[in-house]
This record gives structure tokens, sequence and C-alpha cells, in this order.
């Protein structure tokens, strides 16, 4: 949580501490150590107020005495750091001088169970996307996404960045096999919607719970095996659908965290039927 400010004694980090967290630009590396890099004011608060493990706090010389003093972190945990040490772990052009590295929080298949709205990532694999997927899905009280081989890790810096603090309000769970997943999830009763340029229209869907909810990538939709396990597509009918005018003739889809955001909406407000 945020606390008042308060003086904070400020030590240098280790080398070896600075080069672990260089590293976890790699997936490889976030895997090992089981962390990932929250950059910024505003995205380190919102992981402590969402309660995200905040292992270590980095302040750049040039901010310390206005910024490191806003967190409630255990004193032993924070560091200074040098302009340039600074720029080495920042992804940033202009870094506000803050970063923090946060606990990575991964959840079984068998939380699934009890949810009523998860959202499969099928192919989604521009980091800018999946975190706006996510910060949707949690305004939203979406209560899992679950990510295939082929879409960004959820915990990609820039995803985290880009989910405002989503990621941490909402579980996460990744599987190598997403039809098997959705078969499993169809037999305990899930529906299996799928985003798609062909299915019903988005005003006429009458979404069940609980349910499932797959968007896939922007350039190829859902991939075919995906496609197979999905009961019912849901369409968001543009210009061409409606049998208007052509317009807009360069643009062939929506963007994927757009729709999402679409889809969410219908899908979270109650509707007779349900």
């Amino acid at each position: 949580m945020r606390g008042p400010i308060r003086a904070v004694p400020m030590t240098r980090l280790p080398q070896r501490r600075l080069k672990e967290i260089r590293s976890l630009a790699h997936r490889k590396y976030r895997d090992r150590y089981g962390e990932t890099i929250v950059e910024g004011v505003r995205a380190v608060e919102a992981a402590l107020d969402a309660g995200a493990e905040l292992r270590t706090l980095l302040v750049s010389e040039s901010a310390q005495g206005r910024l490191a003093e806003r967190f409630r972190i255990p004193e032993d945990r924070v560091y200074f750091v040098s302009e340039r040490d600074m720029r080495t772990v920042s992804a940033v052009e202009t870094s506000q001088g803050v970063l923090a590295v946060a606990g990575i929080r991964r959840s079984a298949p068998e939380a699934l169970a009890s949810m009523r709205r998860v959202i499969l990532l099928d192919g989604v694999s521009d980091p800018g996307n999946a975190g706006a997927i996510i910060r949707t899905a949690a305004w939203f009280g979406v209560e899992v996404v679950i990510t295939a081989p082929d879409s960004v890790d959820a915990y990609h810096p820039k995803v985290v960045r880009a989910s405002m603090g989503g990621v941490w309000d909402i579980k996460h769970v990744e599987t190598p096999d997403p039809t098997g997943m959705l078969e499993n999830l169809a037999a305990r009763g899930f529906a299996v919607y799928g985003a798609d340029l062909e299915g019903i229209p988005v005003d006429d869907w009458m979404p069940a719970l609980p349910s499932v909810l797959v968007l896939g990538s922007e350039a190829h939709g859902i991939s075919r095996n995906v496609r197979g396990r999905i009961a019912e597509q849901v369409l968001i009918p543009g210009r061409a659908h409606r049998d208007e005018k052509p317009g807009a003739r360069g643009v062939e889809s929506l963007n994927a965290a757009v729709a999402a955001g679409i889809l969410m909406h219908a899908w979270a407000s109650p509707r007779e039927g349900r």
C-alpha cells in the first residue's frame, strides 16, 4: 500500500542484482527468477494497491528526494541507482526515475473451476494490445486471462505497463494446450465463445455463465484448432456488415483491444434470458 512521506535511507544496488533486473526483459529470466519489471510512479502505486509483492524498488539519483518516500516498502528493498544504470533497465524513452521488481503470480488451471468469466488469448502477440485487454478485463470483472503458447507473456514488462495495474487484479493461467483446456472447460459447463468476423452480431449475443471468450490475433484471427472448440462466434458489425456505403477501405478489422472492450461490455451487462 501507499503511505505517508517518510525518510528512506538509500543504499546502492549491488551490480549482481542490477544484472538480474536487466535480464528480466527476457522471458526465460522472468521464469527463472519469478519476477517482472513495473515501471513508472502510477504503475508502482497500482501494483502496491493491488497487493503485488514488490521485491526491489529502484529510484534514480535525481528522483530520490521527491519520489522514493511515496511508497511503503521495506527499507532494505529500496535502492538508488545512477541515471546511467536506470537507463540500462528502463524500457521507456523518458524514465520517471522509479522502477520496481515484482513477484510473478501465475495460477494453476484448477483455479478456473470456480470462475464465471474467463478470457483466452490465442495468438495475441502485441504487448500493448495484451496489456490493454488485461486492463479492460479487470475493469469489467473478468476473473482470469489464459494465454496460449503463441500469445505474449502476460508478465512482459510492456504488457504490465499497458495493463495499468490490471495484471495484478486478475488471475493468469498459462496453457500449452488451449484446445484441450477449452474441451475441459466445456465439459465443466462453460460456454465457449469466440470473437470473429463471422457469427451473431454482438447486440444479439446472450452469453451464458460461466463462459470463456476467445480473442485471436488481429492478423490471423483465432487459430484453426481453437476455432474448432468454439460453440458460438460473435461479430462486432461494421459498416460493411450493415450494408451501408463502403468506407474505411483500408480497415479490415478492429484493433484487438478495442474489439475485446466492446465484447466485454456486452458480456458484463445484464440482459434478459441469462
